[in-house]
């Protein structure tokens, strides 16, 4: 479902401005009209894109679906006027679509196949790094979006420890890629067939956990300061969490981070709690 950014959008900015946070003025003369532009032609199409929205495209397309809050914190750095502008050029060039929550104030973004095709075509660095449209389950998007979230905590340490991010995996894209392989060996005996799936785990960097192998919400593949390939899988845990869940990812080597999960420490055990890493 589309949302006209009249209304939402500008949300944002009025309360910045209720709550005293300083707020850029508005400005014709101001250098951000003056931007040149990229020309993206796609499909008899052309779409004209500053760095930006280049960015916010290719964000959006990476991780699915990020919240406009994360995307004005972290690729705007609080700038609600440039981010506005920008989401309402995209819109306009209809290049995502809006996801509004009637339970909360947020607001989703995601890519429409436009938006799709083009990041795959002009926006990625890396051909590997797969680009997504659309959503998955409305009741998962505030999981799916705090991912974006759980990233940049990693991405912030793997940054200061000289690391470069490569290439971002979800858990998706795992999935896709184990199931099918999953499926290929579903007429083996018994013996062969649990063979066959350890192998399959071991391939993927992933561990049989009490017999379900365990695949982490986000994989981050960097390049460390000594040039080594290195990756990391993340967890981001939530309220529904149980306390054999988090045991299990934590057996499987993922590092976890909290959403919401404000757990028992007597339904989970005292020894998980230091384990779960604040967002």
């Amino acid at each position: 479902m589309d949302r006209s950014l009249d209304g939402d959008t500008y949300r944002a900015e009025r309360n910045q401005e209720e709550r005293g946070d300083q707020v850029p003025e508005r400005d014709a003369s101001d250098a951000r009209t003056k931007e040149s532009k990229t020309v993206c032609h796609l499909r008899g199409h052309n779409y004209y894109l500053n760095p930006r929205q280049a960015a916010l495209l290719r964000e959006i397309g990476t991780f699915r679906t990020i919240t406009a809050e994360s995307l004005q914190k972290h690729v705007y750095q609080g700038d609600i006027h440039r981010f506005t502008n920008d989401l309402r050029n995209l819109a306009n060039q209809r290049l995502l679509t809006l996801h509004p929550d009637p339970r909360s104030k947020d607001l989703y973004l995601s890519l429409n196949r436009a938006g799709k095709n083009l990041a795959e075509a002009h926006l990625r660095a890396n051909t590997e790094q797969s680009v997504y449209s659309g959503i998955v389950k409305k009741r998962e998007l505030r999981h799916d979006a705090a991912i974006y979230e759980v990233y940049q905590k990693e991405a912030q340490k793997i940054s200061k420890s000289g690391g470069k991010i490569k290439r971002i995996v979800l858990d998706f894209e795992l999935k896709k890629n184990v199931n099918r392989q999953l499926a290929n060996i579903q007429k083996l005996s018994p013996t062969e067939r649990e063979r066959q799936r350890q192998g399959i785990a071991e391939a993927y960097g992933l561990k049989i956990v009490k017999g379900k192998m365990q695949i982490p919400d986000l994989r981050m593949e960097y390049e460390s300061r000594e040039q080594e390939q290195c990756r990391v899988d993340l967890e981001c845990v939530t309220g529904h969490y149980k306390a054999r869940q988090i045991a299990a990812k934590i057996a499987a080597g993922f590092k976890l981070y909290n959403q919401d999960y404000h757990g028992r420490s007597a339904e989970r055990g005292e020894d998980l709690i230091g384990e779960v890493m604040s967002l």
